[in-house]
């Protein structure tokens, strides 16, 4: 499959992106933790605001590295089982798979953007922060969306 300039563009920017996103929350991730690792065994004090964000971001960052892998086509598969069956099935067994994976985050991302739409109706928030749990939520049916687009281009030829 060969994309257009502005898709490949489009494409190379989501990548980075995501990168850019993930790499940034790991970081505050990593700063959140330390600094609260320190505030308790150092001077004694904790603060639950900073447990709900680090809970979170690390939500977050294991949602977009879910991304990141099936970009890579780095995603937990069943090669194994492939092997049970003659040679000349395995590539449409592979595409069987591959289409059951895509309809599972299809499926995913449609019940999480109701999910994150429920939210919206009710004030539903965390305890500590009072943030809306729309930004926890709203990792669900972006990661799954994104996992969807990114499995339909790798089988269609696209390996940016």
């Amino acid at each position: 499959m060969k994309l257009t300039a502005r898709g490949a563009r489009t494409l190379r920017l989501l990548n980075r992106t995501e990168e850019f996103i993930a790499v940034g929350m790991l970081a505050a991730l990593g700063v959140l933790l330390a600094v609260q690792v320190l505030l308790r065994f150092g001077f004694g004090l904790g603060y639950g605001w900073m447990e709900e964000i680090a809970r979170m971001l690390f939500i977050w960052v294991i949602f977009l590295g879910a991304v990141v892998a099936m970009r890579n086509n780095l995603h937990i598969r069943v090669e194994a089982g492939l092997h049970l069956f003659p040679k000349a099935l395995r590539p449409a067994i592979g595409w069987l798979g591959d289409i059951v994976l895509f309809a599972f985050c299809i499926a995913v991302a449609w019940h999480g953007s109701e999910l994150v739409a429920s939210t919206l109706d009710m004030d539903f928030r965390l305890t500590s922060t009072r943030l809306s749990m729309f930004w926890p939520y709203l990792i669900i049916p972006l990661s799954f969306g994104l996992q969807a687009l990114r499995l339909a281009l790798w089988r269609f030829g696209y390996r940016g």
